[in-house]
């Protein structure tokens, strides 16, 4: 038992040590929009913070409300700063969503890593099938060739049949010093028995 204990405990150190997070402001929400561009298109698009929250006390909400005209959506954006992405690294973009989507409505996420002077890097894009419980998304994704920056998106979205669109986002994943530091601690405790 003993044995075991170390090599999980030696397993989470390893894994913190690899784990690189994207370095995005505010990604769970709780200061608000703050660190995040909100970009509603369309009558009936909105983006706000909500209580219904996975982690902590604050969600962002995503809706749309399709009224008249075509191309709603619900985006909150944000942009890493210059020099904040290594080309080559693997970085960790986890969130949690749940929400639903009318007829032809989708939920994207997607990062777009950026050259030096702000131009496409290269990016990834992933659709989401949402129901009404908070699900993990997202993944590791590798900075591509010459980024140094990345610009993160989550939107809602949908044409002239999606009248109404809701997305819940939270970002509840710990840091990678939080699970070296779970891990040092599980090594004492399992010490002082």
């Amino acid at each position: 038992m003993k044995k075991l204990v170390i090599l999980l405990c030696m397993g989470g150190l390893v894994a913190a040590s690899n784990a690189v997070v994207l370095p995005v402001v505010n990604p769970g929400f709780e200061s608000g929009l703050t660190g995040w561009t909100s970009n509603p298109i369309g009558l009936g698009s909105t983006v706000t913070t909500t209580s219904d929250a996975y982690d902590g006390s604050v969600a962002a909400l995503l809706s749309t409300n399709w009224q008249e005209g075509t191309g709603v959506k619900a985006e909150i954006m944000q942009v890493t700063p210059t020099g904040s992405v290594t080309p080559g690294v693997a970085y960790d973009f986890e969130f949690y969503v749940k929400g639903s989507m009318g007829v032809g409505g989708v939920a994207w996420a997607e990062i777009q890593w950026l050259d030096t002077d702000g131009s496409d890097g290269g990016g990834i894009k992933g659709g989401s099938g949402l129901i009404n419980l908070y699900q993990l998304r997202g993944g590791t994704y590798t900075a591509a060739a010459g980024a140094d920056a990345a610009q993160v998106s989550i939107r809602c979205e949908g044409g002239a049949f999606a009248a109404v669109n809701t997305l819940y986002v939270d970002a509840a994943v710990p840091e990678p010093a939080t699970l070296g530091l779970l891990a040092v601690g599980g090594l004492f405790l399992r010490r002082r028995k």
